[in-house]
């Protein structure tokens, strides 16, 4: 077949392509979602009672933004990272672990100035539902953030699916932390960090395998 002949038969057949919106358009639609589902989440399980108060303490603040920073620096790392060329710098997508590190310090030295910050980390400290609801928030957050990264296929599957299980998972607990009464340091630790990790180094290998596959299928490798 000449090559005129190939390019008219490919124009025949290819099916409509709707060209994918710049990564921080589709970020903060999916960020604008999101917010809403979580709020419509914390409504029907209830806000910690005493949120007023909280929200005027320096220390519930802080936590509450950095956990906050985090998702949405994951969440926005992983829009730009899923399109060829479109990160500026590497130091995009390790600035959202930096900020774990950050939001885990955060914790220690509130942890450490309370006093006897071993015992009280030893003790394991847990809220049983925190995990849980934390799983819950990231869910929903986690499967639209995927759903949209697999559109784009990215290059770098492994990247992509960490940046966007983090960003799931810290979106959890923001707002997992509207609903959690317990504000010990070292609950916090335990009961929310922990859970971040485990259940973002989960999302990763899932996530991984699924934006893998489908990277591959659309450059038609095996």
């Amino acid at each position: 077949m000449r090559t005129d002949d190939l390019i008219v038969e490919l124009a025949r057949t290819a099916s409509p392509v709707t060209p994918l919106a710049p990564p921080f358009v589709r970020f903060v639609r999916w960020a604008a979602v999101m917010f809403m589902v979580a709020g419509v989440g914390v409504f029907v399980l209830g806000p910690r009672p005493d949120i007023a108060d909280a929200l005027g303490q320096p220390a519930y603040i802080a936590r509450l933004l950095a956990t906050l920073l985090m998702a949405l620096l994951a969440s926005i790392a992983a829009f730009v990272l899923s399109v060829p060329g479109a990160e500026r710098t590497k130091a995009q997508r390790i600035v959202p672990f930096v900020a774990v590190c950050a939001w885990a310090a955060l914790l220690g030295t509130l942890l450490i100035a309370g006093g006897d910050p071993v015992a009280r980390v030893i003790a394991f400290p847990v809220n049983w539902p925190c995990p849980y609801k934390i799983l819950g928030f990231s869910l929903v957050p986690g499967f639209a953030l995927f759903a949209l990264l697999r559109r784009a296929a990215p290059l770098e599957p492994m990247w992509s699916a960490s940046l966007a299980a983090l960003a799931a998972t810290a979106f959890g607990a923001v707002a997992t932390q509207l609903i959690c009464p317990v504000d010990d340091p070292a609950h916090q630790i335990v009961g929310h960090v922990l859970p971040v990790i485990v259940l973002a180094m989960a999302g990763t290998a899932i996530g991984f395998r699924a934006l893998d596959r489908f990277t591959r299928e659309a450059r038609g490798t095996a």
